[in-house]
This record gives C-alpha cells, structure tokens and sequence, in this order.
C-alpha cells in the first residue's frame, strides 16, 4: 500500500469516528435516527451502523 492510501483510509476511519460519536451524542439526547442523519448529511442506514442499530431502526426513524 502506498503513503497516499495510507493517509486516505486513516482520513476515512477518523471521519467515521467522528461521525459516530456525533450520532452517539444527539442520539443520547433524545433525537431520532432519521434527524440525526439529516442533520449530518448522512443516510438513515449509515446512521444505523455507525450506532450499530438493526435495520428496524425505521421505527426511531419516525
């Protein structure tokens, strides 16, 4: 592997955990999945997974 790909995928793992612990953090405080992920930018099964819900999460989702 190169350097380049090196520091990619360590920018890819540091944006995840960022994007996680923001989840963790509205979703602690009482906001749904679907909120969370508009409020990211991100997608509802991203969100998902990175709380590491089920996809039977369309229920918080509403």
């Amino acid at each position: 592997m190169q350097a380049w790909e090196e520091k990619y995928y360590e920018r890819e793992e540091g944006r995840e955990e960022l994007l996680k612990e923001l989840a963790e953090k509205k979703y602690a405080k009482g906001m749904t999945v679907k909120e969370i992920a508009d409020l990211l930018e991100e997608d509802i099964d991203t969100i998902n997974r990175l709380l590491g819900q089920s996809n039977n999460a369309e229920e918080n989702a509403e």
